[in-house]
């Protein structure tokens, strides 16, 4: 089986309980999304391998989820390699905890963006309305990464689509998918699907 791993808090879990399954049989190969878990998945016991063709399996987490399956990624700066693991996955799991459900993205606020370093300042002028803020260092990819402040009441798709439209931006962190693939983990180590 080949799993693409995804970034952050709620990937690390998942990449730890599929260190278990490994270690107890379980064939499979990852291909990470981040350095970090890349190296989360060398400490747990899974193989890697390099994005070749499709994957069976990805999962990874978010930052926040609406009821509509709009859903904000990018906070981990990785959101590149996500969206093309999402893609050469067969099937992608979102896995959050109850307070990354929202009842509009508003409540996030924030959609990221990863820029080529030579445009980020004009981009950042050219979105100037969204107060871009830069943060510091790079993507894995060498990217800057900005963060916008959608206004509350904005449609984020048009939004996203403004930013991904200028010269030098390679993507956003707005992703859309299906609720049934969202699963919520709750504080008793259970989980349950979104929908």
């Amino acid at each position: 089986m080949r799993v693409g791993l995804g970034t952050g808090r709620a990937a690390a879990a998942g990449i730890a309980a599929l260190g278990e399954r490994a270690r107890a049989g379980l064939r499979v190969r990852g291909v990470p999304t981040s350095s970090a878990s890349a190296r989360l998945a060398r400490e747990a016991g899974i193989p890697l391998a390099r994005l070749t063709g499709p994957l069976d399996l990805a999962f990874d987490g978010a930052d926040a989820v609406d009821p509509q399956g709009l859903v904000v990624k990018g906070a981990g700066g990785a959101m590149v390699r996500e969206r093309v693991v999402a893609a050469a996955a067969r099937r992608l799991l979102l896995l959050v905890d109850g307070p990354k459900l929202v009842a509009s993205l508003d409540e996030w606020g924030r959609l990221p963006l990863a820029v080529a370093p030579f445009a980020a300042d004009w981009v950042a002028g050219e979105l100037r309305d969204l107060r871009p803020e830069r943060r510091p260092g790079r993507s894995d990819d060498g990217m800057a990464l900005l963060d916008l402040s959608v206004p509350r009441g904005a449609d984020w798709r048009a939004v996203a689509a403004r930013a991904r439209a200028l010269p030098g931006v390679l993507d956003h962190g707005l992703f859309e998918v299906s609720l049934a693939d969202v699963i919520v983990g709750r504080p008793d180590g259970g989980a349950a699907p979104a929908a």
